[in-house]
């Protein structure tokens, strides 16, 4: 009988190697999310020109703008909690 004989592992084709991420402030994390706010806005108007153009489909582009208004509203709810916590450190007497 012909036996089946196992296959040797494999070699990985991309090796990644993890690098030490710095920590970051509140400043970058809002930052980061303000980007991240306007590359979804970004896609959603890339959608909607194709949509426009009879390129693009509709559900695609009201999906990316429905996406786009949620990173936004979080990015305002985030700036506006802020600010009221530096208002609030703001008044307190020492």
């Amino acid at each position: 009988m012909n036996a089946i004989e196992p296959i040797a592992g494999m070699r990985p084709a991309l090796l990644i190697e993890p690098q030490p991420a710095e920590p970051a402030g509140a400043g970058q994390l809002f930052a980061a999310m303000l980007d991240g706010a306007n590359a979804a806005l970004e896609r959603a108007d890339v959608a909607a020109s194709l949509l426009a153009a009879g390129k693009g489909g509709i559900a695609e582009a009201a999906i990316l703008r429905a996406k786009a208004d949620v990173a936004l509203e979080i990015a305002a709810v985030a700036a506006s909690r802020a600010g009221a916590a530096i208002t609030t450190l703001l008044q307190t007497q020492v």
